[in-house]
């Protein structure tokens, strides 16, 4: 992570001395994430894909409809749920229909313990969505089918999924301490100020794929709504084959009163699109 000083001293080699109180002032605590190829995983360390270590006896999630609800549908809808059901990712369950979510990542969280104080010291979140199955918005920001779940001390098993829309390829996490820098927008430049400070900051910037623990939002990517903590940024990412659309990431946030009470539950999965 970069101090201070290290800041301020690449602000002024770039003639931006003015700035540099502001953009002091702007940095937020981030925990960035780094992810490599792994051909095993050992049982409960954090990972992008491949199988999630479940606690023993807890069920896949799975997003569900009433049958009579998916029968009201607009006709492409049904068209994609029928191919959906050919397929064998949406099966029936008695009146209801139900698919099985995508494993997206898994999170240990004693290796996050010295990074950080926002979430439990111990235990595990397990992080799940689907990103074309939008169910609503919160304050204006849609929404995608999506669960957290949250352990503090449970015996794992590994558990193979089942059939899902679509499964990533296993990464495994390391985690450093980063800062994340405000935007030129934040700071009101425009013009050849605004070209100077973006190309200033590139180089103390988390270089892409941006996953992050906690990532800071600014006002060109402002996720999560008002009111809510980022827990996970997941960014498209050819070496576990995670794609979001065009430039896009996931970002999972919790309501910051159910973050308290660590209500888990409560977690939603906000895809952003550049």
């Amino acid at each position: 992570m970069h101090t201070d000083a290290e800041i301020r001293e690449h602000l002024e080699r770039a003639g931006l001395a003015a700035l540099a109180d502001r953009v002091l002032a702007g940095t937020r605590p981030e925990v960035w994430i780094a992810a490599a190829p792994v051909e095993s995983q050992a049982l409960g360390r954090s990972r992008i894909g491949g199988a999630p270590d479940l606690p023993r006896g807890m069920a896949w999630p799975r997003q569900r409809w009433p049958r009579a609800e998916a029968e009201a549908w607009p006709p492409i809808a049904r068209q994609e749920l029928a191919e959906a059901i050919t397929a064998g990712t949406v099966v029936f369950e008695g009146d209801q229909i139900a698919f099985a979510l995508p494993f997206v990542a898994q999170l240990d969280l004693e290796e996050l313990a010295p990074l950080q104080t926002v979430l439990p010291r111990r235990g595990h979140l397990w992080f799940f969505a689907e990103q074309t199955t939008a169910l609503g918005e919160i304050a204006g920001y849609p929404y995608c089918a999506s669960v957290c779940m949250f352990a503090d001390d449970a015996d794992l098993v590994r558990l193979e999924p089942p059939r899902v829309p679509e499964a990533f390829d296993p990464v495994t996490l390391g985690f450093t301490a980063g800062r994340s820098l405000p935007h030129a927008n934040d700071l009101g430049l425009d013009g050849d100020a605004w070209y100077l400070y973006q190309q200033t900051i590139a180089g103390l910037e988390q270089p892409p794929p941006r996953h992050a623990c906690l990532p800071h939002p600014d006002s060109i990517s402002p996720y999560p709504p008002d009111g809510y903590t980022a827990l996970l940024r997941v960014d498209t990412d050819s070496t576990c084959g995670t794609h979001w659309g065009d430039a896009a990431w996931i970002t999972f946030a919790i309501p910051d009163d159910a973050l308290a009470a660590h209500r888990f539950d409560e977690v939603r999965g906000f895809r952003w699109i550049g």
